[in-house]
Formats: structure tokens, C-alpha cells, sequence
């Protein structure tokens, strides 16, 4: 795995711009969002770095890293061990009372590997969403309009170059 999503990978991240189901990031709306950082849960398995973007949203940038970021927060996804979810949650909640942040950015990628163990898409990772959303709402320290649900990805645009991408999730 380089990296890089196939073509048709590639046709579905643009047919889900095209829904209007990812919306291209615009820095500027994220921009001051952030009080004292915000918190972003990335993917461990190194194919596309979702820190550096994160760097450029808020001047405190705090990340947990595990392999497959956000989706070990999904009930439903076949990598999910409860004890494990929840001590990264309480983890979460206590590293962000100490550092006085209450803002969350969930960033899920493609191709990520653990999805690929499980046999897991784009769209199907984009389908956990909601509950991985909802895992952070139910504890009731996140604040709803404080998680913010993203989606990176590298891919080849139409013409020809490589580039790295982040979309917001809508929905």
C-alpha cells in the first residue's frame, strides 16, 4: 500500500463531491475554531500524514494516533474492542480538560489499512460516521458542534499530479 487510492477509489471520492456528501476543507472556516488546540484522532498506518494538515488548523495542534484513527471509536466495525475504545476516550477527555480544549477533529483516510483488513471502503468507512460521532456525543463531555468529521486522502487529479486532499463530511 503506497498511499495512494486506485482509480476507482478515485471515481467514488469524486462522485461523493459531486452528492455533496464531501466538501472540499476550506482552511479558513476552521481557522479560530480552536481556543486552546484542538484534538485530532489520526490513523497510525503512516500511508497519508493528516498532521501536518492539522498543524495548519489550530496553533495548538494535540494528536492521538492509532491504526485506524477513528474507526476503532465504531461499534459496529469489526475492529472495535470496548475496553480499548473507551480507555482512548477517557484518555481523550482527560488530556483535553488538562490542555482546557473542548474541539475534536476526527480524520478518517483512504486507503487505510485496517479498513482494508476488515474489507472496508470509502464508503463504508464514511458510513460510520454518525456512530463514530455519536460514541463522542454519548459521553457527553464533546459537544456536538465541536467535532468536526474529516476525510484525507491522496490521490491523482485529473491531471495527472498527485495531491493530498482533506474533505469535510457532510451528513
Amino acid at each position: 500500500m503506497n498511499g495512494i487510492i486506485s482509480q476507482t477509489e478515485n471515481e467514488v471520492v469524486s462522485r461523493l463531491k459531486r452528492e455533496d456528501k464531501l466538501q472540499r476543507f476550506k482552511l479558513e472556516e476552521f481557522k479560530g475554531l480552536t481556543r486552546n488546540g484542538g484534538v485530532a484522532v489520526i490513523c497510525l498506518d503512516g500511508d497519508i500524514d493528516a498532521f501536518n494538515h492539522h498543524t495548519a488548523i489550530t496553533h495548538r495542534p494535540h494528536c492521538l494516533r492509532v491504526f485506524g484513527g477513528p474507526l476503532v471509536f465504531a461499534r459496529s466495525f469489526p475492529g472495535f474492542r470496548e475496553a480499548f475504545a473507551v480507555g482512548l476516550l477517557e484518555n481523550l477527555r482527560l488530556g483535553m480538560t488538562i490542555k482546557d480544549t473542548k474541539t475534536l477533529f476526527l480524520y478518517l483516510h483512504a486507503p487505510c489499512g485496517l479498513a482494508i483488513t476488515y474489507n472496508y471502503g470509502i464508503e463504508e468507512q464514511l458510513g460510520l460516521t454518525a456512530e463514530i460521532r455519536n460514541f463522542f456525543v454519548g459521553d457527553q463531555f464533546f459537544l456536538p458542534e465541536k467535532i468536526h468529521c474529516l476525510f484525507h486522502v491522496k490521490r491523482i487529479n485529473k491531471g495527472g499530479e498527485l495531491e493530498q486532499n482533506t474533505y469535510k463530511i457532510v451528513g
